[in-house]
């Protein structure tokens, strides 16, 4: 009985610990993953790696401000309707959030 009791504290401690905040380190992981998921590297470099079609993102962060990186995510071609940039507005605003955050942070 007492070893029952043992392991179903350990599984509901287990459990506890899965649910924890994320930790800093999550969203510069996921805002790398979406560079490559979204295929931003298919055309800007990053960090010396990518294409070379379009502008570098590196100190993207010192020309753009936060706010003008995510608008222009999602509605870059209303000022240019020659851009070939796919627009993002079909990805989650969360996702976004994080993608433009890591970007303004590179300055």
């Amino acid at each position: 009985m007492r070893q029952q009791l043992i392991i179903l504290f350990l599984l509901l401690l287990f459990s506890l610990l899965l649910r924890l905040p994320a930790t800093a380190e999550e969203p510069e992981v996921e805002a790398r993953r979406l560079l490559n998921a979204l295929g931003c590297k298919g055309c800007h470099s990053f960090e010396g790696d990518g294409g070379s079609l379009a502008p570098a993102l590196d100190r993207i962060g010192s020309r753009l401000s936060r706010e003008q990186i995510a608008k222009h995510l999602v509605a870059h071609t209303e000022n240019r309707q020659q851009s070939t940039m796919p627009s993002y507005n079909s990805t989650a605003a969360d996702k976004l959030k994080i993608l433009s955050d890591f970007l303004y942070k590179h300055q």
